[in-house]
């Protein structure tokens, strides 16, 4: 036989040697990629492998921004309201000696028209009560800028818990309870009346704070963007901490879906996944791709798209169901 001959026959033999393999690569490719979302599991293994399962509930879920809150020390509100007792007592004192100075200067021009009285005496009188005219009128104005200064600094709420008298329970509860700032997020579009905070950022431990008023901006804290409010904590908190973890709801509008726990949790490839047991077949597990997953606390997370109320999720178990699932996939050694 020709040489070309024989070259061409093995060139033909080649080429449908690499069809056929292709063909394998391809069919056995498809069917590693079916048998890596499910595996399955008899009764008897699950009860010994301590798989558990779950079924899901429909749950509410307000998104939240985590930022942090900042103690807000009293100390200064209590020196403007010392300075504006002080004031506001000589204001009280200036009016006292205004309205006898205007009492004086009445009975004695009734007596001067009687002549009873000398016209000096009258006059007398009539300049003490222009100096405690002026007395009153600084008085009073030195009253209204301190509580002017106190709403510049604090705000009408606050002013008023420790200004006027008929706050004074306001005040007393403000004072057993701290007093947060927290700036919003340019996220948020207006504040919410409650937030929860914790110390150390553990959102299943938080507790509630209700939102007093907004905060004036000022020198201080200009430098943190976001809109200032501030929060009064629910609870009497132990100890002080000058910085603590805070969580705003985004919005008032509320979310469906479920909340699952993390230990149904598993990673693969930088991915997170969940086993979910069929419904018609409760030996066969499948796994669930999740894309995105909302922090409640350490221990639960909310899905609102990839899962559903009905679904009967592997809660304990799933790492277990993963290792099975691909060590099915691992091709037996040839004992030749």
């Amino acid at each position: 036989m020709p040489v070309h001959c024989i070259f061409l026959l093995l060139l033909s033999l080649f080429w449908q040697n690499s069809i056929a393999d292709n063909d394998d690569g391809d069919s056995n490719e498809h069917a590693s990629s079916h048998a890596d979302f499910s595996v399955s599991i008899n009764g008897a293994s699950q009860l010994s492998s301590g798989i558990e399962i779950l079924e899901l509930r429909t749950n509410q879920f307000n998104p939240e921004i985590e930022t942090f809150a900042v103690s807000v020390d009293l100390a200064p509100l209590f020196k403007i309201r010392k300075d504006y007792l002080s004031v506001r007592a000589e204001q009280q004192s200036a009016n006292i000696q205004l309205q006898q100075s205007q009492r004086n200067v009445l009975r004695l021009q009734s007596l001067q028209r009687d002549q009873a009285v000398s016209t000096r005496k009258l006059r007398e009188q009539q300049v003490q009560l222009k100096i405690n005219q002026v007395q009153f009128n600084t008085a009073r104005l030195q009253t209204t800028d301190t509580r002017l200064y106190a709403k510049i600094k604090w705000g009408n709420e606050l002013s008023r818990w420790f200004l006027d008298e008929s706050s004074a329970d306001s005040m007393l509860n403000a004072l057993k309870k701290p007093l947060y700032l927290v700036y919003l997020p340019k996220q948020i579009v207006s504040p919410s009346k409650t937030i929860f905070i914790q110390p150390f950022g553990l959102r299943e431990k938080a507790h509630s704070a209700s939102l007093i008023s907004a905060a004036p901006l000022h020198e201080n804290n200009q430098q943190q963007a976001g809109t200032p409010f501030f929060y009064l904590s629910d609870q009497t908190v132990q100890g002080h901490h000058q910085r603590v973890v805070a969580w705003l709801p985004v919005s008032q509008q509320k979310i469906s879906g479920v909340i699952i726990p993390a230990s149904a949790l598993v990673w693969h490839l930088g991915q997170v996944f969940v086993y979910l047991q069929q419904q018609d077949n409760d030996e066969q597990f499948t796994r669930i791709k999740i894309t995105e997953k909302k922090f409640i606390h350490s221990d639960a997370y909310f899905i609102d798209t990839e899962l559903q109320a009905g679904d009967r999720l592997v809660s304990i178990g799933a790492q277990m169901l993963l290792s099975e699932e691909f060590s099915g996939q691992i091709p037996a050694e040839d004992d030749d």
